[in-house]
């Protein structure tokens, strides 16, 4: 890890309301400049360069130990930070409630302790947060023997201690429960022998949402879709009776329509998928969720995503064109928010729908943009596909030349990354040897490669570019 780093990542990662509010908290109380100078040149940075720092402010004292007022800086920046969003979530609640309570509790003030203590205990009972409960429960133990020290009091609260626990235990079993049905999807086992743990209405709302998770999983990775819709639809009634969770946790919900549309779009049900994709538009209005927040936008990208997919997949080329357009729009005005997965995913896409479309020319200029654009180690997956999808699109644009090098370059991109299995291998012997052949020979070397595919495992690459599909029409089967 380039820890000189950190700190650039840092600045870069904050919000312009939150660099804002930095600004005012740095230069509140007489701090030193030289903190908030050092700020503004990283911030203006592209890429983290100290020697660039170190000639900005070449014959400043402070370069002498630019390490030390870098590490001051962070620690300005984090106190910064936890000002700014004490009030954004429960635990940070919760957490300040708590802070109080033990300066009350020093100072002896045990009337104001004990309201603190109170609102804690109460968030923390609401909101489900268990560790939290605990740590409030044992400040309230505390404050009840140094007042009274009454015994029935204190097993009372000894009582709700020991039921928290119990159901953070409960919660350890169902997430070692999530973690081995994992483990059985990548090691390729039976996923039917685990089933979740017992659930009952005296169990926590987490311990019923990770219940019908289990559920769902289980029934997805054995191909009872219906079954996965079933319990998925469970899952996304259970938490809309509860907006407060929605509110404080989004994540899950999302997930679970999320997770319902995947099913969606395997078995093909198209016409149930587009409320599904509003209703997670919707929520950050609906919840009242901060606007614009990382969330949010992760929140546009996942439905945009998903709706592209559901476009490709049901060959509506022109719908998904029209959405081109708004995610070009939407990219364009965040893309330092956006992550290179996300635009390489929309690249990939637009190149897919465009070929579908027979739109060659257009797919291939997609195609560049992810080939030409140095996207490092970010989604090597779609960067290899893409690959592949640009041999197809130089062979329908008749481009048998280019097509000779595209074949070599693409082999060393899947060397370097170890991307070798047998469709891949197949997949270059298919255009190494079109781009060497006349017309003529182009049926025998499609037969020969729909043969291998026909009797082979293809796996992810069909799903993501459909093989066979093309070469069954260039064979008029």
């Amino acid at each position: 890890m380039n820890k000189k780093g950190n700190l650039f990542l840092l600045i870069r990662s904050l919000s312009k309301s939150e660099k804002r509010y930095f600004r005012i908290f740095a230069g509140m109380g007489g701090r030193d400049a030289n903190y908030l100078q050092l700020f503004d040149v990283i911030d203006k940075q592209e890429q983290y360069d100290e020697e660039a720092v170190r000639e900005k402010f070449k014959g400043e004292k402070f370069l002498n130990q630019l390490h030390v007022t870098k590490i001051y800086l962070t620690e300005l920046i984090m106190k910064a930070m936890r000002n700014y969003h004490a009030d954004s979530s429960v635990e940070s609640t919760i957490l300040d409630l708590i802070k109080d309570a033990e300066l009350l509790f020093n100072k002896e003030l045990y009337d104001l302790c004990h309201s603190r203590i109170l609102k804690a205990e109460e968030l923390a009972d609401k909101y489900e947060k268990l560790p939290l409960l605990v740590e409030v429960l044992s400040w309230k133990r505390k404050l009840n023997l140094t007042i009274s020290g009454t015994p029935p009091d204190v097993n009372a609260i000894l009582e709700k201690e020991s039921e928290a626990i119990e159901q953070m235990n409960i919660l350890n079993t169902y997430w070692a429960q999530i973690m081995n049905i994992r483990t059985a999807i990548m090691d390729n086992t039976d996923i039917k022998s685990i089933k979740p743990a017992a659930s009952g209405n005296d169990f926590t709302l987490q311990s019923k949402i990770l219940h019908i998770h289990i559920a769902y999983t289980i029934h997805f990775f054995s191909g009872d879709t219906k079954g996965a819709i079933r319990y998925s639809t469970d899952l996304i009634e259970l938490l809309e009776k509860f907006p407060g969770r929605i509110r404080e946790d989004p994540h899950s919900y999302v997930t679970a329509i999320s997770n319902k549309i995947s099913v969606l779009l395997a078995v093909k049900r198209w016409e149930e998928i587009p409320p599904l994709i509003d209703r997670i538009r919707e929520v950050p209005r609906k919840y009242k969720l901060e606007h614009e927040n990382k969330f949010t936008v992760r929140l546009w990208l996942r439905t945009f995503n998903v709706e592209l997919e559901m476009y490709r997949d049901s060959k509506e080329h022109e719908k998904g064109i029209v959405l081109m357009h708004q995610i070009q729009k939407f990219i364009a005005a965040r893309r330092t928010a956006i992550p290179d997965d996300y635009i390489l995913m929309f690249y990939y896409q637009f190149a897919s729908i465009f070929f579908q479309k027979k739109a060659y020319s257009q797919s291939l200029h997609w195609l560049n943009e992810i080939i030409n654009s140095g996207f490092g180690n970010a989604r090597e997956d779609i960067q290899a596909y893409a690959r592949i999808l640009n041999l197809i699109v130089h062979f329908e644009l008749n481009n048998i030349i280019v097509l000779r090098y595209a074949v070599d370059s693409c082999r060393r991109f899947l060397k370097k990354r170890r991307i070798d299995n047998g469709a891949v291998k197949e997949v270059l012997n298919l255009f190494s040897g079109l781009s060497r052949a006349y017309p003529t020979a182009y049926e025998p070397i499609f037969k020969k490669s729909y043969a291998k595919f026909s009797r082979s495992d293809i796996g992810q690459l069909q799903d993501f570019i459909d093989i066979k599909g093309w070469l069954e029409e260039k064979m008029k089967i």
